[in-house]
């Protein structure tokens, strides 16, 4: 029996030993802990991947903060072009008063009754609040007789042939025209001499 018995403690031994030893074995697929790892090695790597991300969100930041001042500058621009526009809309719209007070203030150079001339006066007037009102919206009515012909602000209705006279010069303006800055609203209707 103590044959037996023999083989028994060594068969206990063994499996004792082998027991410490898989203790001891790193099972596959985990990671090594710092301790087992050398100094330096992979301690690198995680700082060049965070100054990688921060690089990285430091560009999208700045994206974002020159796309929104692209917008801005859009939105400022899409504003001032819209107000411009709405400008001149509502004066093309006023343009006929214009027209019929302008006509008014030239059919009442012929009226003799005292009355006639209080009533041209008052046209007068109101031809000027006009005048004063579009002045203020940078609106400004267009150089008439006696200035040099400009096809791009005067639209030419007649041609006349003078001798003497100044060539390209309007000399009678049938309709006024108007422009804001430099955009016309509406050219003048000109005779001019060539």
């Amino acid at each position: 029996m103590s044959e037996r018995h023999e083989e028994a403690k060594a068969k206990r031994k063994k499996n004792k030993r082998t027991a410490e030893e898989a203790v001891c074995e790193k099972p596959e697929g985990l990671p090594e802990t710092a301790e087992e790892e050398e100094p330096g090695a992979e301690a690198t790597e995680p700082e060049e991947t965070d100054q990688d991300k921060l690089r990285e969100l430091n560009q999208r930041y700045l994206r974002i903060c020159a796309d929104f001042d692209n917008f801005r500058r859009r939105t400022r621009q899409d504003q001032a072009a819209s107000y411009e526009e709405g400008v001149m809309d509502s004066v093309r719209a006023l343009l006929p008063v214009i027209d019929s007070v302008d006509s008014a203030i030239k059919a009442s150079e012929q009226w003799e009754t005292e009355e006639a001339r209080e009533i041209a006066a008052g046209i007068v007037l109101i031809s000027q609040q006009l005048n004063e009102s579009f002045r203020k919206l940078g609106v400004v009515e267009i150089e008439g007789e006696g200035s040099a012909f400009d096809p791009n602000v005067h639209q030419a209705v007649m041609h006349i042939e003078e001798e003497g006279g100044p060539e390209n010069c309007v000399t009678e303006v049938f309709r006024k025209g108007y422009r804001k800055g430099d955009r016309v609203i509406r050219h003048s209707m000109v005779k001019v001499v060539n």
